[in-house]
């Protein structure tokens, strides 16, 4: 068996040429992907359990230009939040064609350089100027082949005169197999990530409290990677993070329990 492997191996990496190293594609392209995000977050009160279920489904563009920057923006946006409270599907209109300003590393590292403004009716449900943070497969220096394993660190801290955010993550990689997405081969790349956030900031619609929150757990699933036009093809993310929250008021404080789970897909469109 593991002589077959290294044969394979051995296959793949000859076929690859020397121009299909592992970093995406130069600047030009306009990329646009269909993101679909779905979570359920349960917070428990002394008063019982409060489930929240919420959705996020859009289409982004990336284009990467010159000098590691690119730009993104929002085609199409749905947000929608549902909880004892009722439904609440706020209008994101005014959230379409709003350019980020990204770094965009050869090898998928992206840092945001500056967000659009975004309505406040969005705050409390979804976290949109963080939209890219781990958008991309983080590649290696090394050639793609089957069972190259590698890991990677981010931290990335995000501070403002009333809001602070940690957020570190660990992620282990391994080439599984090689592929074919919809005519174009690729490689499917497994994750298994570690998450720890730190944040502290005010609560949406609530003057005056202030909200301590700090969450960890895991994210695993798959990404399809094709080496030779250095294109993300699709991603596949399961995750669950727990931890504790506390609120901040003149009236006192309150420490709450808070469970995240969440499923996200990300195909390329042609």
């Amino acid at each position: 068996m593991s002589r077959r492997i290294a044969v394979a191996a051995l296959l793949l990496a000859c076929s690859l040429p020397a121009a299909a190293q592992t970093t995406y594609a130069s600047s030009g392209d306009t990329l646009r992907f269909r993101d679909v995000t779905q979570g359920k977050v349960v917070i428990t009160t002394p008063q019982g359990e409060l489930p929240i279920t919420v959705e996020q489904r859009s289409t982004v563009s990336i284009v990467r230009m010159r000098g590691d920057s690119a730009r993104a923006w929002y085609d199409s946006l749905f947000v929608a939040a549902t909880s004892a409270a009722g439904d609440q599907r706020p209008a994101t209109d005014s959230a379409l064609k709003q350019p980020f300003r990204l770094g965009f590393g050869s090898r998928g590292q992206i840092k945001l350089v500056q967000a659009p403004k975004f309505p406040v009716s969005l705050e409390g449900i979804t976290d949109l100027p963080h939209q890219f943070d781990d958008f991309f497969l983080r590649l290696p220096a090394k050639p793609l082949v089957v069972g190259l394993a590698w890991s990677d660190t981010t931290v990335r801290s995000d501070s403002t005169a009333d809001k602070y955010s940690r957020r570190a993550t660990t992620a282990d990689y391994r080439v599984e197999r090689d592929t074919v997405a919809g005519g174009t081969p690729a490689l499917i790349v497994s994750m298994k990530q570690r998450i720890v956030i730190n944040e502290e900031g005010p609560v949406p619609n609530q003057a005056g409290m202030r909200a301590t929150s700090q969450l960890q757990g895991t994210d695993d699933g798959y990404f399809v990677f094709a080496p030779k036009p250095g294109r993300l093809l699709s991603r596949r993310r399961t995750g669950k993070l727990e931890g504790d929250t506390a609120l901040h008021a003149a009236a006192g404080e309150m420490t709450m329990k808070q469970a995240i789970s969440y499923t996200a897909t990300l195909d390329a469109l042609r």
